[in-house]
């Protein structure tokens, strides 16, 4: 345990002593309305983990005594109550350091009550007009992703992402002649020659200082380096709210001899990032750290910085329907200037995801109040430039990034709401122009896809009803077609023109029991009337990587590769498949990883040799018969 860890617990151990815990989250009280909710059964890795975390989560909001208003109201909101609804889904810039604070005490005391709220919690609610407000600035689809690229001398696959044209981050990077892999201790990223047929290890590039290398870009002769490093406060104690970002640029023109470029940082912990058009989008979650004491006058306290200089309070927006004391930074880099801050904004959230189209960043959290509500906040992006436009609200919640899409200056999101689904349409004001309700009871949204005028979708209960939309109409969208089998897909992926592919479990009708993960490959030539043309299950095969992380797939229709890691009774394995009409999925390789780290194995390929990567361990394969000519340790 670190020190930070030793902080959080004892400042948690204090401040639980002498708070009642309500009646609601009594074991027996949350056992109860848990009998009470349908049963989901849902095969993805990490489960346990996941309810590990939601019980630590329910613990933390005990200890610090969370009540939850009934009806969720924004500051901005309580400002004029008469505006009306339609106004408010502007998006206001801080007129000053003071709204801001005042901002947050007001979410505070709505959060944790006036009575016991910010002065139990060490915050002092001295007046805001004391401060002052001078502080200085910061100076300093298509739905189908990428699959190959090629160089003079090579073809070769990229990161699998989610918007085509908009680049991510990842672990494993090739140029088409060398490999770049971040260690299983994240402490530095190897250059591996993959030249002559063999792996021959060139040089690692180590992290600043005390860093932790989340992922990296390859990106015209440069290696954009993503880390987060703690800060630790002048009292000597570390905090939730001390993490930084780091970008670090490096020259790799010649890969023996990197170059450092440039840097520049950020507050808050990574959350993720895009590359497009010349231009670095650094994404990061800064906490305000109520516990330690906050004033109108300690700015540091409650306002982000990058390339360590305070944000101008009209570079941060307050927007409606938004309850937290969290903010969503994001800064634009120029790669040609890797040591500049083009622009930064950063807005309140609470907590969510983000979805990046090539026009514009979408933020979207869940509000779980007298019903299931998600909050969309847009901000447009061009040539590094930032604007927060608008925001909006939808019922129910979203399942992942594939859910929500944009198309043609319109916004399609495919939510579950309790016991139903429905599929929403919103123009750039975040006004709903069109919507389905009422879609599947008692399932919910597993996987989506969604391609100009069509979308496909995929619920569940115990049958996997894959549903296609026609979306030519924004504001009558329809269901045209449903195809129930049985099991279900949390992947899908378009695989050529008229063929979508489905990856996720094999389930039988009973709903119980899984026989393994199943590849589905799914005729959409005609969307309204969808066929699950093959399948293929891997038996004893409980889970795969692309289940929970897209970037962990490699799927490459030209050249007929479907490879991605699974967990079985044996261990981890990398599978890879073709597809033909005649013969559906073939399976041509299935080979143990080796190697150790938290993140699953990538393939990539360069030509017609595979490389499958997890930690310091690479091992080549021959793609015309998978057997093994190569490895390297690191």
């Amino acid at each position: 345990m670190n020190k930070w860890e030793e902080d959080m617990i004892e400042q948690l151990r204090k401040k639980s002593e002498d708070i009642q815990i309500p009646d609601s989250l009594r074991p027996d009280q949350i056992e109860k309305r848990l009998s009470e909710r349908p049963k989901k059964y849902h095969w993805k890795k990490g489960y346990t983990a996941g309810l590990a975390a939601a019980c630590c989560l329910l613990v933390c909001g005990a200890v610090w005594g969370i009540q939850k208003s009934p009806q969720r109201v924004s500051p901005v909101e309580k400002q004029d109550t008469a505006t009306d609804q339609a106004e408010s889904s502007d998006i206001q810039t801080a007129k000053s350091y003071d709204q801001i604070y005042e901002y947050l005490q007001a979410n505070q005391d709505d959060q944790y009550g006036t009575d016991t709220g910010m002065l139990e919690r060490g915050v002092v609610t001295e007046s805001a007009e004391d401060s002052s407000s001078t502080n200085s600035a910061a100076a300093v689809d298509t739905g189908v992703a990428q699959n190959s690229k090629s160089s003079e001398n090579a073809v070769y696959s990229e990161t699998n992402v989610r918007q085509e044209g908009v680049d991510e981050a990842d672990v494993v990077k090739t140029d088409g002649r060398y490999l770049y892999t971040l260690k299983d201790n994240g402490r530095s990223v190897a250059i591996v020659d993959t030249s002559n047929g063999e792996l021959q290890m060139v040089i690692s590039i180590p992290v600043e200082d005390d860093d932790q290398a989340r992922e990296f870009y390859v990106n015209d002769g440069h290696l954009i380096l993503v880390s987060e490093f703690n800060q630790e406060r002048e009292d000597g104690t570390w905090t939730y709210a001390s993490t930084d970002t780091r970008v670090t640029t490096y020259d790799i023109t010649d890969p023996e001899k990197p170059e450092k470029a440039g840097e520049v940082t950020q507050s808050g912990s990574y959350t993720s990032s895009r590359l497009t058009d010349g231009h670095l989008y650094l994404f990061t979650q800064y906490s305000v750290d109520v516990t330690s004491g906050i004033t109108p006058k300690d700015k540091k306290d409650y306002i982000p910085y990058v390339n360590q200089q305070m944000l101008e309070a009209d570079d941060i927006y307050l927007p409606p329907f938004s309850q937290a004391y969290m903010y969503e930074v994001v800064s634009s880099v120029d790669v040609a200037k890797p040591g500049e801050i083009q622009d930064t904004k950063a807005i309140f959230s609470d907590g969510g995801e983000l979805y990046v189209s090539n026009d514009n960043i979408y933020w979207y959290e869940t509000q779980w109040s007298d019903k299931t509500e998600t909050v969309i906040k847009r901000i447009s992006y061009k040539g590094g430039k930032l604007k927060a436009e608008a925001s909006g609200k939808v019922d129910g919640y979203i399942n992942d990034s594939f859910s929500i899409d944009e198309y043609d200056g319109y916004l399609r999101v495919v939510t579950t709401d309790d016991e139903t689904n429905g599929l929403y349409i919103l123009d750039s004001n975040m006004k709903e122009v069109g919507s389905i309700t009422g879609l599947a009871e008692g399932e919910q949204v597993y996987s989506a896809r969604l391609l100009g005028d069509t979308g496909y979708f995929v619920t569940y209960e115990q049958t996997d009803p894959l549903f296609s939309v026609d979306l030519s109409d924004p504001k009558n969208p329809k269901i045209i077609g449903k195809l129930k089998i049985p099991g279900f897909s949390e992947y899908l992926h378009f695989y050529g023109e008229n063929l979508l592919l489905g990856i996720g479990m094999d389930v039988d009708e009973d709903g119980f029991t899984t026989n393994g993960v199943k590849l589905s490959m799914f005729d959409i030539s005609d969307s309204s009337d969808v066929k699950e043309i093959q399948k293929y299950t891997l038996e004893n095969v409980y889970s795969a990587a692309v289940m929970y992380d897209y970037k962990a797939v490699l799927i490459d229709p030209e050249k007929n590769v479907i490879g991605f890691a699974a967990d079985g009774n044996n261990g981890e394995n990398y599978y890879v498949f073709s597809y033909n009409d005649t013969n559906g999925f073939e399976c041509l390789m299935n080979e143990t990883v080796n190697g150790n780290g938290y993140q699953s194995a990538r393939g990539v390929y360069v030509d017609n040799t595979l490389y499958v990567v997890k930690g310091n361990i690479i091992e080549a394969y021959d793609m015309a018969d998978y057997q093994k000519i190569d490895d390297l340790i690191l």
